[in-house]
């Protein structure tokens, strides 16, 4: 009887520690996914991603280095708030398909996304983070316009034209162009000391916008001089000081009138790529990837120039960065 009692007191021992558990697992599971309560942190519900892995970048001397990881939830979900904190300055939130979005963030934001996983960047709709926000809403503006103007360069070298409509596209193409230079300044006015008006100082040349750079530097100086991107400009506007001769010289052993380095890679077809079998002729050695959206917004000029001039001698040598095969393949197609 001592024993059969002993027994009961045990089975309910251990429903009781079972029941506590599931509770205790439960709560847990709400905590993880309620997540409005959080201070802190980048958040965010991608349609189609459930079950992928989202990574959190940082760049360390302009490379992207992995700061931390989620698993998106069977409901799309995610969480991720990096142990050691985030200091103030430009990251990038990846899918494993390598599509993502640039953050300007740090820890005292709790940043929210909602976006899909086939548009990841153009789906993206971003709170709690202004700098984030105004990054996204210039990127976005600007691809516009750099749509149109290759629509308009395009349309200038069609033969098909009469002169008087060549004109027209070229005068349109001027008038575009200066639009955008007039956007990023703008933008630049606007925003500082908000660090995403460096997206549009990179838009600049440092010797006609000296001062807008000069004004970066200046409005940045006391929240993002810890930052590799605040240095390089930094830079930029130290080599506009120097004598033109000066400027000139190589900083790297391969500078301006020296042979180029050989370069052996395969082609998607799996034959044998050598630089040297270009010798002779106008060669641009172009490096891409198919995760690089500045790189992927150049493709089309280098198409146009290649068609343009290659009758006359100029080649392109396209060096891809890509390690996934089908990656790459389909960025050519």
């Amino acid at each position: 009887m001592r024993d059969l009692m002993r027994k009961n007191r045990t089975m309910k021992i251990q429903k009781v520690t079972t029941h506590l558990l599931l509770l205790l697992t439960a709560s847990v599971f709400f905590a993880c996914n309620n997540f409005s309560n959080i201070e802190s942190g980048i958040s965010g519900t991608i349609d189609g991603a459930e079950g992928e892995t989202i990574y959190l970048q940082r760049f360390v001397n302009n490379k992207a280095v992995v700061t931390d990881s989620a698993l998106i939830n069977d409901k799309g979900q995610f969480l991720i708030q990096p142990e050691n904190g985030l200091e103030l300055n430009f990251y990038k939130l990846m899918l494993s398909n390598d599509q993502y979005i640039v953050l300007v963030t740090d820890s005292t934001e709790h940043l929210s996304i909602e976006t899909s996983a086939d548009n990841f960047e153009e789906d993206a709709q971003v709170k709690g983070s202004h700098n984030t926000c105004r990054l996204l809403d210039f990127h976005r503006s600007l691809t516009k316009k750099q749509e149109k103007l290759i629509e308009l360069k395009a349309q200038t070298n069609n033969p098909k034209l009469s002169d008087d409509e060549r004109q027209l596209a070229q005068k349109q193409l001027i008038e575009i162009a200066g639009e955008r230079r007039q956007e990023c300044l703008k933008f630049i006015d606007d925003e500082l000391p908000s660090p995403a008006v460096l997206a549009a100082l990179s838009e600049l040349d440092v010797n006609r916008d000296k001062d807008h750079f000069i004004k970066v530097k200046e409005g940045l100086k006391s929240n993002f001089s810890h930052t590799y991107y605040y240095k390089m400009v930094d830079q930029q506007i130290q080599k506009t000081n120097q004598p033109k001769q000066e400027r000139q010289q190589p900083n790297t052993k391969y500078g301006a009138g020296m042979e180029a380095p050989q370069i052996t890679m395969q082609n998607p077809k799996g034959e044998t790529m050598n630089l040297s079998d270009l010798r002779g002729k106008v060669v641009m050695i172009d490096f891409w990837a198919s995760w690089c959206g500045p790189c992927r917004r150049e493709n089309p000029h280098v198409v146009e120039a290649y068609k343009k001039y290659n009758k006359e001698g100029f080649e392109v040598f396209s060096v891809s960065l890509d390690k996934q095969v089908d990656k790459w393949e389909q960025a050519i197609e």
